[in-house]
């Protein structure tokens, strides 16, 4: 299927990525901070390191699995909504999540300039640095998700092979003895030292809570490509550690900052070529940190993009009177505009996300008490924060205020209504037969597959809220959506009323299928009825389907169709064609 990529509708086209590339793209994320801090900071266990490495990486992938269930049934929280809770609170659980991901992206920004300049530049000054990383961050961001998915599918293997190819030269140098160090518990460290590391191995792998905004993914898939990145990332790790302790020794490793650099310049390789492993291979950790640290940036965005829409709809939103005029004209503007504002936006939200983290990175730089404070806020805060409120997510029920702020259409109605087709009215067939009508039918469906005809849209709510046009049924759904003055919930929808001109053309009516499959908006067991106008037979719907339903025996012997029948039809229909 072709994809227009002149028109965003989202941020990212982050439905676009697929099981492989969200494999890739975390297995660099989970790979750029735990390589390079966990080491060291295990390094105290000793063999019992290992331990805590088993226990973090299960905590990473439990909390991964607990993630994905509350995206599945959050599954509107990529679009600015967390389904069955308040503006208000969205407010805070965005508020929450920007300052977490802001201040996890200020200390890998602060990490990322320290490890450049200490490596390969140690001349250059901080701030250039920074700034250099913060402008390729702040171009990446447009890309989004998705772009950076495609770019890590090239360059995986050029990454992890020769990590790996590094790791297996270190192998030779390996000592015996400093492995058969005795690790004394109780003494060099305690029970508690051990879930401590686990913690730590925890938290360097935090950025799998990201899974939440993955859109268009089952939670299956989500937890087999995530779970097949932690696997992959543990093995690593394991492998890391155990090469680093016997390269090193328990009481060395704890005192290098950065290990897996080290070890990279100590690795003998023969050639010339190789004269610097080290630079070389601190590649892989500048396509690591670069993918986690713009996967933080890029959601802080996202969030700050989402705060800003939430704070607009609660002071403007509760007017039930704001846009109650619509016409197929004002609906294109609208549009247009909407996609002015969020572009906007969206430009102010990243300038406004790069600058708080250079500002903390800055801050960070100022000394190593500023630095044991901030690990402290993001171990002992910001984290547990972010694993509480997830599992609150999960729990979170539906009050009965919350009932009172969301509104049950029972019908909704789509069809295709062209330019001059109000020109025509059912007055004109007024006393003709049959035959007449089908002809007056059959002209009105080519006037709107010749004319650049709009998709009308509503649903069952009071006369106040007029039709929605617009030049596609996701355009014109959204935009009736937010007419409304409180959330709709089509969980409960009944009745879909489809217009004979919408399921004659073939293009709309695809479209409208693409649309129900991909958004999963109107629920398969919703009753569908084709009229030849909708506003005719809108009135009498209920008892009509009522009458029908209760029916014991049907005489005429017709089956009551659903959404999810057409479905299928639709689906296999074209895999026939294919």
């Amino acid at each position: 299927m072709a994809i227009n990529m002149g028109k965003r509708d989202t941020f990212a086209q982050n439905e676009s990525i697929s099981p492989r590339q969200l494999y890739r793209l975390y297995v660099f994320n989970l790979l750029g901070v735990g390589t390079l801090v966990l080491p060291n900071n295990l390094a105290k266990l000793g063999k019992y390191g290992f331990i805590s490495i088993a226990l973090g990486v299960f905590m990473a992938w439990l909390f991964m699995w607990i993630v994905s269930e509350v995206r599945e049934q959050k599954k509107s929280i990529y679009d600015r909504s967390f389904g069955k809770t308040t503006h208000a609170k969205m407010l805070i659980y965005d508020l929450i999540i920007v300052i977490y991901e802001l201040s996890q992206a200020a200390f890998l920004a602060w990490i990322f300039v320290k490890l450049i300049r200490d490596s390969l530049i140690p001349d250059e000054s901080f701030t250039v640095v920074l700034l250099v990383i913060m402008a390729v961050c702040a171009y990446a961001l447009s890309g989004g998700v998705e772009c950076r998915a495609r770019v890590y599918e090239v360059v995986f293997f050029f990454v992890l092979i020769p990590l790996a190819a590094m790791l297996l030269f270190a192998l030779s140098d390996v000592r015996l003895d400093y492995l058969m160090i005795k690790d004394r518990v109780g003494v060099d460290f305690g029970i508690a030292d051990i879930f401590a590391g686990a913690y730590y191995v925890f938290a360097a792998s935090i950025s799998v809570f990201n899974i939440l905004f993955v859109r268009e993914r089952t939670a299956s898939q989500i937890r087999w490509s995530v779970s097949k990145a932690i696997l992959t990332y543990a093995g690593i790790l394991f492998l890391l550690y155990a090469v680093l302790l016997g390269n090193f020794g328990k009481y060395s490793l704890s005192e290098i900052e950065f290990p897996a650099v080290v070890l990279m310049s100590d690795v003998q390789i023969k050639g010339s070529f190789f004269k610097r492993a080290d630079a070389l291979m601190l590649s892989v950790w500048f396509f690591t940190l670069f993918s986690v640290l713009n996967m933080s940036l890029y959601y802080a965005v996202l969030r700050c993009e989402n705060f800003a829409e939430n704070t607009r709809k609660i002071i403007f939103t509760f007017n039930k009177n704001r846009h109650s005029c619509s016409n197929k004209q004002f609906g294109s503007d609208r549009q247009k505009s909407h996609d002015k504002e969020k572009s906007t936006m969206r430009s102010w939200c990243i300038i406004f996300v790069i600058a708080v983290t250079v500002t903390l990175a800055y801050i960070l730089e100022s000394g190593d008490e500023i630095v044991k404070k901030y690990l402290g806020f993001l171990l002992c805060i910001a984290i547990p924060v972010i694993v509480v409120l997830t599992i609150g997510l999960m729990l979170t029920g539906c009050s009965a205020v919350e009932l009172e702020e969301r509104c049950f259409p029972t019908l909704a109605a789509v069809d295709v209504v062209a330019v001059d087709t109000d020109e025509i009215t059912d007055k004109e067939v007024t006393g003709k037969d049959v035959t007449d009508y089908k002809e007056y039918v059959s002209h009105r469906d080519d006037l709107a597959n010749e004319s650049s005809g709009y998709i009308e849209f509503y649903y069952n709510m009071d006369k106040s809220y007029e039709p929605e046009y617009a030049d596609d049924i996701k355009t014109a759904v959204d935009s009736f959506e937010e007419r409304l003055s409180q959330k709709a919930d089509t969980n409960h929808l009944k009745v879909i009323l489809i217009g004979k001109t919408l399921r004659n053309d073939k293009a709309a009516y695809a479209s409208f299928m693409e649309y129900c499959k991909t958004s999963k908006k109107f629920p398969r067991n919703t009753y569908v009825c084709i009229a030849d106008d909708i506003n005719d037979i809108f009135d009498n719907m209920g008892d009509y389907y009522e009458q029908k339903i209760n029916k014991e025996n049907h005489e005429d012997g017709e089956p009551i169709i659903t959404l999810g029948t057409l479905l299928d039809d639709y689906t296999n229909e074209i895999h026939e064609i294919r």
